[in-house]
């Protein structure tokens, strides 16, 4: 019988792993501006597998844009960049068509979203993706920094499960971590930093998840000073809120339900958006 070498099957095996190690640097970069009272989007940069669907203008005249991954997911080794720059008097809003999976690692390498913001004096940006599902073996990494003139305004919210709960895959996931910054006149306004890895702690435990499936976090900074605290929605689980030493409102949810955790962020997030930005309620299309 004839038998190969093993070089032949080493090199069988290295073009296999190569395959298998191939990652994707996705790139989104967007500009708005103001122009004769409308808000335009004058830059756009795409690069699969990141993209976005032609914008929208609401009613309130603050422009809506969807980011698309149609790719289906984040993969181990994938660097995904999104860059966003608001000139003044313009309003942007950046939402994402579905909720962002992050697909199963088997090299575990992390998939990677950086995110840089900036906003100028009079502008307005607003970023309310929809939750993050981490699969079974997945590892996530992302950083997300906002860069804002003295009276810019930005809103923020996010929502991540433990994992594709329906399936039975809670808190299977190997990493998630995620650092979100706020900037004002060159001083820090927020600083959040998450970093949960199932297989090193007790993440059902109180005063962690607390047996709920679901959590929330959101920040807004506005271009004056806010009033009292609102009183916000009760959360189906737990709901904290507060204001940062210079001026950044914060909120933070837990749930056992995901459709009702969205609700009761979305009612807090409208509530902010009237004190904080004297807007009126977003009528989204989707």
């Amino acid at each position: 019988m004839l038998r190969r070498p093993e070089w032949a099957f080493s090199i069988r095996e290295a073009a296999r792993m190569t395959a298998f190690a191939r990652t994707r640097s996705g790139l989104l970069e967007l500009e708005f501006e103001q122009r004769k009272g409308r808000t335009v989007l004058m830059r756009d940069v795409q690069k699969a597998p990141l993209m976005i669907v032609r914008p929208f203008e609401l009613p309130c005249g603050t422009l809506s844009v969807f980011i698309v991954n149609p790719t289906g997911g984040f993969l181990g080794g994938d660097q995904a960049e999104i860059r966003v720059r608001v000139g003044p008097g313009a309003r942007a809003l950046l939402l994402t068509q579905s909720a962002t999976r992050v697909q199963p690692s088997p090299s575990g390498l992390d998939a990677v979203q950086n995110i840089k913001f900036s906003v100028a004096a009079g502008g307005r940006l607003e970023y309310y993706p929809e939750r993050t599902i981490p699969f079974a073996g997945s590892h996530f990494r992302q950083t997300l920094r906002a860069d804002l003139e003295t009276g810019a305004e930005f809103g923020l919210t996010e929502t991540l499960t433990t994992g594709r709960v329906a399936m039975g895959e809670r808190l299977q996931f190997g990493r998630y971590r995620s650092s979100t910054a706020l900037w004002q006149a060159g001083k820090r306004v927020f600083l959040e930093r998450v970093d949960v890895q199932p297989d090193a702690h007790d993440l059902m435990a109180p005063g962690v998840l607390a047996g709920q499936d679901y959590s929330a976090s959101g920040v807004w900074i506005g271009s004056a000073e806010a009033g009292e605290m609102p009183h916000f929605p009760a959360v189906p689980g737990r709901l904290a809120s507060g204001r940062t030493a210079r001026g950044a409102v914060w909120l933070r949810a837990l749930a056992a339900s995901g459709p009702e955790l969205d609700a009761a962020i979305t009612q807090a997030r409208e509530q902010l958006r009237q004190e904080l930005f004297g807007a009126p309620k977003l009528e989204i299309r989707r």
